[in-house]
């Protein structure tokens, strides 16, 4: 069995990274002014609702603290949502026991 060299990559330039992703957008007609900073705001509130650091997933995006509040993250308090919608406000705990009832038939 011949082993294979690696191949050589290339850079891939920012217009060429927009326009295959401006391209994947519109084909479901999805419209959005960030296309190449699309995923970032989703990226970070997924790390949030996960229970990540918000120190952590502002390193993480490099974001000073004014952009990842703005921009990023949502202005809700988490923990304070977290309890009123009747779970921990600490780790990653999101069963609620009535997910597991069965509803009548007759619904």
């Amino acid at each position: 069995m011949k082993i294979k060299p690696p191949r050589q990559t290339q850079e891939w330039s920012y217009s060429s990274h927009r326009e295959s992703i401006g391209k994947t957008l519109s084909s479901p007609s999805i419209r959005s002014n960030k296309k190449t900073h699309i995923n970032c705001g989703s990226s970070a509130r997924v790390a949030g609702n996960v229970c990540a650091n918000v120190d952590q997933i502002r390193r993480q995006g490099r974001w000073n603290n004014t952009t990842i509040y703005g921009a990023y993250l949502t202005n809700l308090p988490r923990e304070s949502v977290r309890s009123m919608a009747g779970f921990p406000t600490y780790g990653r705990f999101f069963y609620h026991a009535r997910a597991a009832l069965n509803p009548p038939t007759s619904l």
